[in-house]
């Protein structure tokens, strides 16, 4: 190959692969440099990352507005979305509570347009087994196991005759040493699965923070992250960690077993966060379908699902359901972190660059060379 084509060639590989740098360093840090976060995902994108609402209205997603009912609507296909609500009271004194009136407002308002409430098990076979499901199918989810639940939302499910699923904080269960808002009883949990309401995991009772370094500034979800061991000065190992989970989905799903006849396969995250090594212990355990808190449509082989909060006493039912409506093209592209993959990838291309960058400069040098030393005047002996 000669020197000119060896520099077109470095050239090439080298524009590449600082585009493929660019790109990937955009997608890895955008979430740390607020102007990259406007420049290429937007104002909407920029609220989401840093909890503020662009719309305060409802929700980050701007420029939703009520419509008329489409009682023929359609607006995705061979996709669920997931709902997810916690406590649900007649009047909400919790920025979290929904209330009653919204609740009723929102099923009515999704049965007026075309939506379809499809079970957990309607769920699990379309995730795992491609198995069809309704054209605007959503999945109702409640978390925590509230008393609520069974008071104010089970007579509004029953009367719009919407199936739907309760996770369990399972160790809270009857449980009125517990503290915190009231829980449900094994009798009203019983009476409920007997009229199909379907109960899962929430964790035995590893639903909370704790710190986990010596300082104690910064809890994580106890689920998802090593606790600082403080009687041993340290952080808790990967298989102390790791015993611990296990040990504690292992004791809910016994309890669920026993008190429903049912094996747990569907675990909803606690705030939703979850690892790596979180997700190898819950396949290990037979939980094959997991749930958190992050926006998105499902699709077939999703095992970890997003969630759509639909709770809230700020929840405005009419924006809601338009934001339903458009969730293919608002919620469709949704995607966990993915952070530590294109850092990698960013720091490959960029030693390609690097490499493309002297390789190039020495060809660089080598054709200029060769190129003035063609055009110099050719030197001719004299005669005499």
């Amino acid at each position: 190959m000669s020197l000119k084509a060896r520099f077109i060639s470095l050239s090439v590989v080298l524009v590449l692969s600082v585009a493929m740098f660019s790109l990937f360093f955009v997608q890895a840090y955008h979430s740390r440099f607020p102007v990259l976060q406007r420049m290429f995902y937007g104002a909407a994108s920029t609220a989401a990352a840093t909890g503020e609402h662009a719309n305060a209205d409802y929700s980050p997603y701007p420029g939703l507005k009520a419509g008329r009912s489409q009682p023929d609507g359609h607006y995705y296909r061979n996709r669920v979305l997931v709902l997810m609500y916690h406590d649900v009271s007649p009047s909400p004194t919790d920025v979290h509570s929904l209330s009653a009136s919204n609740f009723e407002r929102q099923l009515q308002l999704m049965k007026d347009n075309n939506f379809h409430w499809i079970t957990m098990s309607q769920y699990r076979n379309f995730i795992l087994h491609d198995r069809p499901v309704p054209e605007n199918a959503v999945l109702l989810t409640f978390d925590d196991g509230y008393e609520s639940f069974y008071k104010y939302a089970y007579p509004l499910l029953k009367k719009y005759g919407a199936p739907a699923t309760s996770f369990l904080i399972v160790g809270t269960v009857g449980n009125p040493k517990m503290p915190g808002v009231e829980k449900l009883t094994w009798d009203q949990v019983r009476e409920m699965h007997r009229s199909g309401i379907d109960f899962y995991s929430h964790t035995y009772n590893l639903h909370y923070y704790a710190p986990t370094d010596a300082r104690g500034k910064h809890p994580e979800p106890v689920l998802s992250s090593r606790l600082y061991l403080k009687d041993k000065g340290r952080r808790e190992t990967e298989n102390e960690y790791e015993s611990r989970v296990d040990a504690d989905l292992k004791q809910a799903n016994e309890v669920l077993k026993q008190e429903l006849g049912e094996n747990d396969h569907v675990l909803a995250f606690p705030y939703g966060a979850f690892s790596e090594s979180l997700l190898r212990i819950c396949r290990k355990r037979g939980i094959d379908v997991t749930l958190t808190v992050k926006s998105g449509l499902n699709k077939p082989g999703q095992t970890n699902g997003f969630r759509l909060n639909a709770g809230g006493m700020s929840n405005n039912p009419e924006l809601q359901l338009a934001l339903m409506k458009e969730a293919q093209q608002r919620l469709g592209h949704a995607h966990f972190d993915r952070s530590p993959t294109y850092k990698r990838y960013a720091i490959v291309s960029s030693v390609v660059a690097a490499f493309a960058f002297a390789a190039w400069i020495y060809f660089g040098i080598a054709l200029f060379r060769q190129r003035r030393a063609s055009s110099a005047p050719a030197n001719h002996t004299p005669h005499f």
